[in-house]
């Protein structure tokens, strides 16, 4: 499920991956400056890889809104980057 929040509290990554462990998340950032600085204002969670196209979308309509979007977190499905799932015999 995807759920707008537009946050108007700034907020780090660190954070933000605390409170939606296991989502993905697009917050919006002031420059691309402050990309270092790993915070910015929570816009939405994908709470499942279901509606990561949504997540994408959302995404894609602030970029063309002239917002700098950073896209963080993962649903955790595999552990590890790259590892999609695991077959066993």
């Amino acid at each position: 499920m995807l759920k707008i929040l537009d946050e108007k509290v700034m907020k780090t990554d660190s954070e933000i991956r605390k409170l939606y462990k296991d989502c993905k998340y697009v917050y919006v950032i002031d420059s691309y400056d402050k990309v270092v600085d790993d915070e910015g204002y929570l816009y939405c969670v994908s709470t499942s890889d279901e509606s990561y196209d949504a997540l994408i979308d959302e995404r894609d309509r602030l970029e063309d809104e002239g917002k700098i979007c950073v896209l963080g977190g993962s649903y955790n499905n595999g552990g590890a980057v790259g590892v999609q799932y695991e077959i066993k015999r």
